[in-house]
C-alpha cells in the first residue's frame, strides 16, 4: 500500500533510540508519522536531507525567550557573535 504524507525528509542520517542510520521520516498533521524506509510513499513536499543529520524529537533546552521578564535584555545573539557550532547548525 502507497503511504501518503504531507512532507517526507529523505535520506537523512536519523539519530534516535534505535541508533544512527540513513532513514526517511514521513511527517503528516505536523507530526512525525513514520520512521524508515519509505522509498514508495508520496507526499506533497519531499526534501534531500542527504548529508544532512536529523534528530526528531530533540529540543534545544538553552533557548532563552524572556517572556514574561527581562525583555530589556536581547533574545538572541547575532550570528556573528554566536559559537562556531550554533552557525552550523549545532544544538
Amino acid at each position: 500500500m502507497n503511504q501518503r504524507f504531507d512532507t517526507i525528509l529523505r535520506s537523512g542520517t536519523v539519530v534516535n533510540q534505535d541508533g544512527e542510520g540513513v532513514r526517511d521520516i514521513g511527517l503528516a498533521g505536523g507530526r512525525i508519522a513514520a520512521i524508515g524506509g519509505l522509498g514508495q510513499a508520496s507526499a506533497a513536499e519531499v526534501i534531500d536531507c542527504t548529508g544532512l543529520h536529523i534528530l526528531p524529537g530533540v529540543m534545544d533546552t538553552q533557548v532563552h525567550f524572556r517572556e514574561p521578564g527581562l525583555t530589556q535584555r536581547r533574545t538572541w545573539k547575532p550570528v556573528r557573535a554566536a559559537p562556531s557550532w550554533r552557525r552550523h547548525g549545532g544544538v
